[in-house]
């Protein structure tokens, strides 16, 4: 029975994934794209993931149906990258779902946003700078596959002591943190509650019983999902996706808390002079919020608005992550993982 239920999840997600790649990439590679210059145009750098792309998109055709928006599809780091070379005199009017560290490394590019009324986010995820708005907080977990530990006789983790237990030896995978932000989450969430000492003799005993150090972040909830493993270090919202299709894996917030990162959204400089860019921006920045809380990551952003997912966990308590955007920092730490 579990494998027919895996099996059938395993097609689903793909069929999902090969439909959001696909409009993703329409989106890319939309004729005309290589220009804001019309005042009815707007272009997006996206680092969302296809399906949260098209939902945005969907929306945005709907509530604008006299703009032109037009949105590029761009991984975290490629996205950064691209901001920081093209500055000022980007072809993008907005950045969308940029993680919160690369976000402040091209806050120069981005402009002031003195005018947005940032009470209405959640304090702990407003930019200082007043250059970005937060767009999603996602959460991490520690997601099991019960049905992998039940055949084995294995009692659920209810720590991350009991993770380094020799019994669950070949059955925990994790990404990278060198090549996954979720990952480096979880660094980062031990380094602030156990010190950098013992956060990294931590990963070290740990390591003993990674069955795959994964280069992304959404691998340890695949592990789980194939039966390759049976207890992931991942993301909250894609270990309820995968329950929502059938799944039989239970999401687990330790005493630490959930490591967690911010995720944003920015107007380019000299760009907030444009009533289209500055009306898209604003629907982002609010009813935006909303659409994705509500849909896919239900971790909360604005203070008066929650999302409601089937599944998701309810009062998260969430790890400290003070100076998750402090990119020097992160590449230090970086520099001591030895996986």
């Amino acid at each position: 029975m579990r494998n027919a239920l895996v099996q059938a999840a395993v097609a689903k997600r793909l069929l999902i994934l090969l439909l959001g790649a696909l409009v993703a990439g329409l989106m890319v590679f939309m004729p005309g794209c290589s220009s804001s210059s019309n005042e009815n145009t707007v272009v997006i750098y996206s680092s969302a993931e296809g399906m949260r792309n098209e939902a945005i998109m969907a929306a945005l055709h709907e509530e604008f149906p006299q703009y032109d928006i037009r949105l590029h599809y761009l991984p975290t780091g490629n996205n950064a990258a691209r901001l920081k070379t093209e500055g000022k005199d980007s072809e993008a009017d907005i950045v969308f779902d940029l993680e919160g560290g690369y976000t402040r490394q091209v806050s120069d590019s981005l402009a002031s946003l003195s005018g947005v009324d940032m009470s209405i986010y959640a304090e702990d995820l407003i930019d200082a700078t007043g250059k970005s708005v937060p767009f999603a907080r996602e959460s991490a977990c520690i997601a099991v596959n019960d049905e992998i530990l039940k055949e084995k006789g294995l009692p659920v983790p209810q720590s991350y002591e009991d993770l380094l237990d020799p019994q669950y030896k070949g059955l925990i995978c994790m990404a990278n943190p060198k090549t996954s932000g979720t990952a480096y989450n979880f660094l980062k969430s031990l380094v602030n509650a156990y010190g950098e000492e013992g956060a990294l003799a931590y990963f070290d005993k740990l390591a003993e019983n990674i069955y795959q150090f994964t280069a992304s972040g959404s691998g340890p909830i695949n592990a789980l999902v194939q039966g390759e493993a049976a207890i992931g270090l991942g993301l909250t919202f894609q270990a309820v996706t995968e329950i929502n299709q059938g799944v039989p894996l239970s999401i687990h917030i330790f005493e630490e808390g959930s490591p967690w990162d911010v995720y944003c959204i920015g107007v380019i400089e000299g760009k907030q002079h444009k009533q289209a860019v500055m009306d898209v921006f604003n629907w982002l920045a609010t009813e935006g919020v909303k659409l994705d809380n509500a849909n896919f990551s239900a971790d909360q952003v604005l203070r008066d608005f929650k999302g409601e997912i089937e599944n998701y966990p309810s009062d998260i308590v969430y790890a400290d992550m003070e100076g998750i955007m402090d990119l020097e920092e992160k590449e230090r730490l970086l520099k001591e993982w030895k996986y």
